[in-house]
């Protein structure tokens, strides 16, 4: 196999799991599976380039997906205790929605040496917020400040939309002023996330508020929180809103999104208001002609 993979490197061929199926033959015995691990990361090793790197990230998949975690624990140890590999160790058992593993793992690797990264800690935390536990998401997110200062525009918007998803608004927004105040600039999913809870909770007054607070507080999003609250008016039938949400944020020099601009105007045309319909497409081309 080496140089027939030492060949595969010279083509930057990367390995995947398939690679490595016949290490899961149920005829194999722990024992036996270890041994065969030992013998092919050898082989990896020796091979070094791209099909090492892929080698070694597909066995550790390939060993969390089959529920063979010792295994996995196995061969990201022997190849060096990386963050990397950790970080696929702890995606499984957040998709298997184990928070309690994941979280000993994210403890376990301070104590291996190997300190976690902000995707780690993201990971667990959405973890814990799915499983309704937000007293422990909170106690991570303060070890995130502790070592790394502050936390990601990912930390914030998982924080949001779990809050956004149970209707706790005020601290939702709190959490938000709390990030943009340190100097975090939030995904605009974020914003998305409030706006379409204020919807669904049929706060519709709130949800503009926030819209146009945001033109002061979040300027780089406007042109997506406007044109998420035209889109949405307009799915609820609300034809005449939506124009007007668009002639609002273009009275305030930002652009519509074209899609959102489009689907507004063909209604107003089959509502049979076509000079409003004129009117709000000879504003939108000025606009995008500037």
């Amino acid at each position: 196999m080496v140089p027939i993979l030492k060949e595969f490197n010279l083509k930057c061929v990367r390995l995947e799991q398939k690679a490595f199926g016949f290490l899961l033959d149920s005829s194999l015995h722990k024992a036996s599976l270890m041994e065969s691990t030992k013998k092919v990361m050898s082989v990896l090793n020796e091979v070094g380039g791209s099909c090492q790197t892929s080698g070694i990230w597909s066995l550790i998949e390939m060993f969390c997906v089959s529920g063979s975690f010792d295994i996995a624990e196995f061969v990201i140890g022997t190849a060096g205790r990386k963050v990397k590999h950790y970080n696929v160790l702890i995606r499984e058992f957040c998709r298997r929605r184990d928070c309690e593993r994941a979280w000993k793992l994210l403890k376990g690797m301070k104590q291996n040496g190997c300190a976690p990264n902000i995707t780690s800690y993201n990971m667990v935390i959405s973890c814990l917020c799915t499983n309704g536990k937000f007293a422990e998401a909170t106690q991570l997110l303060e070890a995130i400040e502790k070592d790394y200062g502050l936390p990601d525009a990912s930390t914030c918007d998982i924080f949001i939309n779990f809050l956004c998803k149970r209707g706790h608004f005020d601290l939702a927004l709190e959490f938000l002023d709390r990030m943009t105040g340190r100097g975090i600039e939030p995904c605009i999913a974020s914003n998305a996330a409030i706006i379409k809870a204020y919807f669904r909770s049929k706060k519709y007054e709130e949800a503009h508020k926030f819209v146009v607070d945001s033109v002061t507080k979040q300027r780089y999003s406007s042109n997506a929180n406007y044109s998420l609250l035209a889109a949405l008016h307009l799915k609820k039938g609300n034809v005449l809103q939506a124009s007007k949400i668009l002639h609002e944020m273009m009275d305030k020099g930002l652009k519509p999104n074209f899609r959102v601009c489009m689907s507004v105007s063909k209604h107003l045309e089959k509502s049979n208001t076509k000079a409003m319909q004129s009117e709000l497409m000879s504003r939108y081309r000025s606009i995008i002609e500037k």
